[in-house]
């Protein structure tokens, strides 16, 4: 393995899943156009070389952070002349990051922080733009000639510092108006029509940042949001009524996400007639984001704009406007409500796979209910399955004919067994795949492949399984469950680098990723010696408050077994201690049992071993 410096580029397009859905022959052919008669002879000009493909993006690696920038800024702009005879909302687009940074080289592939810096960072890009680390802007300084718009010092997941970034912007110009991001949402395409949103890219001059540490109540780890009472414009004050029962609508439509925490409407509804600041707002209820609205009468119809604000940040997320005769007022701030809620999941939660969910299980009430019994299910306790079984089962009674909601109920037999809840672990597992088989057979799509896999897996078929995975991500390649899920697949059926590709793309789709995905990516580190990267995401669990029971275990049995690969025994021994402390049960049984049907047993094996060697009892 070779270790050294350098400029990272990590390109994804925009959308891609929502591409795939409306033209999957059209976009797969013009994203290889690109790659070939672009993107790659592009680099290999600037002295780089492509590392890896990601299904909807890449990775290159340069020597220089100049060319790096140079060839970053070149395709933006040749891209968009490529594309502009296409409709906008079939464009492909692509969201580009720099970092400058300490990468390892092993049989061709790079790993470490410069590589996951640079992609993490790509989600911060705007549509079609560029951002750099501070690192890579330090060096670049005025070489390229472009202008650097500073975003601060941000956060990124899995990366312990925090990272400054700059966006960079055509020179000489200064950010200063809102960009329009189209958005495509089928169930909702007559609403949407409608509906102008606008996305914010920098900050907002009249929006003060709001530390977290100066906030009256701790910020919530999960996504967090007050709406304020919509403001009735015009001086009708006998329709006050109408500002407050779209406000009252938006908080009971967001309430219903198991992922989110909404301030209730009868806390916010003391700011009614204040003009209350935004940032005093957030201070006061704890939030990281507030939803601010108007309402403007005009004759028998009404103008209602809502715009939403990441207060920590200092950011304007995006903003929507909608026209309706007053006769339809209620249809009105129902759809604002609920795109709302799918705008927060697709950005803050789930991710981009929202956008096909909602329209597969048939509409949003039934999408609401699949994510709230998705919650449960997570938990991966008794009590979690029987109130996912009950949640799902209705959807079930109601569309018993939908490919979707057949493979949510496989998943509630394959994890009866799991969680020893059985009382016919063979039955629930026939049953299992007779439900993915019937979901296959209504539709092929992604989800249902890699339950398919997950019980071919279990029947210890690793060629077919790994051949299932493969066809999951080839119809699904945007989705964070099928990427997580394959990755998983392929990790316990012996490619654990191929596997592990997938896992920590299936991290990076979903922002609030599932609690029980870190594990699986901590073996393959284990397995492949990245030590510091597994005791990284080890230790961020152990400082958050999962739901699901198994995660801290597994997160300090991570740690415990990375110290005696490293040799410290005295550390070893202090973290096994930690382990006894959260989960008494322990043992080498149990260890066995948690890691039975890897294919690669020798790891297997040295990873139990470590655990013994460092006190974990014996059977």
């Amino acid at each position: 393995m070779e270790r050294r410096i350098a400029a990272i580029l990590a390109a994804d397009m925009v959308g891609f899943s929502r591409l795939i859905e409306l033209d999957e022959n059209g976009t797969l052919i013009r994203q290889k156009e690109h790659r070939v008669e672009l993107i790659e002879p592009t680099i290999q000009k600037r002295n780089g070389r492509v590392i890896k493909l990601t299904g909807d993006g890449f990775i290159a690696e340069f020597a220089s952070v100049v060319e790096a920038l140079q060839t970053a800024v070149h395709l933006q702009k040749e891209l968009t002349t490529r594309e502009a005879s296409r409709s906008e909302d079939r464009r492909t687009v692509y969201r580009m990051a720099i970092h400058l940074g300490d990468i390892v080289e092993d049989d061709g592939d790079i790993y470490g922080d410069g590589v996951n810096i640079a992609a993490r960072l790509e989600g911060l890009a705007p549509p079609g733009g560029i951002v750099v680390s501070g690192t890579a802007h330090d060096l670049i300084k005025s070489q390229v000639e472009v202008d650097y718009v500073p975003l601060g010092d941000k956060r990124l997941k899995n990366i312990a510092t925090p990272v400054r970034v700059l966006q960079v912007v055509e020179l000489g110009t200064k950010p200063s108006r809102r960009i329009k991001k189209r958005v495509f949402l089928p169930f909702f395409a007559a609403v949407i029509c409608a509906l102008a949103v606008v996305g914010w890219l920098w900050p907002s001059p009249g929006l003060e940042r709001v530390d977290p540490s100066e906030m009256a109540l701790e910020l919530p780890l999960e996504p967090s949001i007050a709406v304020l009472p919509f403001k009735m414009r015009g001086g009708r004050a006998e329709e006050d009524w109408v500002a407050d029962a779209i406000t009252e609508s938006i908080i009971a439509t967001l309430s219903l996400s198991p992922d989110m925490t909404v301030i209730s409407y009868s806390t916010v509804s003391g700011y009614s007639g204040e003009e209350m600041n935004a940032s005093d707002a957030a201070r006061e209820l704890g939030v990281r984001y507030i939803l601010t609205g108007s309402v403007l009468p005009s004759g028998d119809s009404y103008r209602v704009t809502a715009e939403l604000a990441n207060m920590v940040d200092g950011k304007q997320v995006w903003s929507l406007q909608k026209d309706s005769p007053a006769n339809d007022l209620l249809a009105v701030q129902d759809n604002i409500a609920r795109r709302i809620f799918e705008e927060l999941s697709i950005s803050l939660t789930v991710g981009e796979t929202a956008r096909s969910w909602i329209e597969a299980i048939g509409g949003f009430e039934n999408y609401v209910k699949m994510i709230n019994g998705r919650s449960e299910f997570q938990k991966f306790s008794p009590e979690g399955h029987a109130k996912a079984e009950r949640i799902w089962g209705d959807i079930y009674r109601d569309n018993p004919d939908q490919a979707f909601v057949n493979h949510l109920i496989g998943y509630l037999y394959w994890q009866k067994p799991i969680l020893g809840i059985s009382t016919d672990p063979i039955s629930d597992r026939e049953t299992a795949m007779n439900y993915a088989n019937r979901a296959l057979e209504i539709e092929e799509f992604g989800e249902g492949y890699t339950l398919a896999a997950l019980l071919t897996l279990a029947q210890g078929s690793y060629s077919e399984t790994i051949a299932l995975a493969d066809k999951a991500v080839a119809l699904s390649p945007g989705s964070a469950d099928v990427n997580s899920l394959a990755g998983q697949v392929k990790l316990v059926s012996g490619q654990t680098l191929e596997g592990l590709e997938l896992l920590e793309r299936g991290m990076r789709l979903e922002p609030d990723y599932p609690e029980w995905l870190p594990d699986p990516i901590n073996m393959a580190r284990m397995e492949l010696g990245k030590y510091d990267e597994a005791k990284t995401l080890a230790n961020q669990v152990l400082a958050s408050n999962p739901k699901d029971v198994r995660a801290k275990r597994d997160a300090a049995a991570v740690l415990v077994a990375v110290a005696v690969f490293e040799g410290d025994m005295e550390e070893a021994r202090r973290q096994m201690e930690n382990l006894l402390e959260l989960f008494p049960g322990a043992n080498s049984d149990w260890a066995a049992r948690e890691r039975s049907g890897f294919k690669n047993q020798d790891f297997t094996s040295k990873y139990i071993d470590a655990l013994i060697q460092a006190g974990l009892p014996d059977t």
